[in-house]
């Protein structure tokens, strides 16, 4: 299960957190809630501090995000610099 709060930090940057489990059920909503903010022009700060376990999917997600956002409080279990 996923926990995603929103808050518009400045006028054009939205930060997006996150709590819970990054997985195949959850990937779809934050893609959304990410393409979202994009499609209207803001920046995105993705604050993972609160997540608990990302899957192999989730990583790759990250992955491929992470030009398009400005990923924080990674935790020190997940890697997404290498395949």
């Amino acid at each position: 299960m996923i926990y995603i709060k929103e808050a518009d930090q400045k006028k054009n940057v939205t930060t997006i957190e996150v709590d819970g489990i990054l997985d195949d059920e959850s990937i779809p909503i934050l893609k959304r809630v990410c393409e979202h903010h994009l499609a209207g022009g803001k920046s995105v700060a993705l604050n993972l501090k609160g997540i608990i376990h990302i899957t192999r999917e989730g990583r790759l997600y990250l992955q491929t995000i992470k030009d398009d956002v400005f990923i924080v409080h990674l935790p020190d279990f997940v890697n997404i610099d290498n395949s």
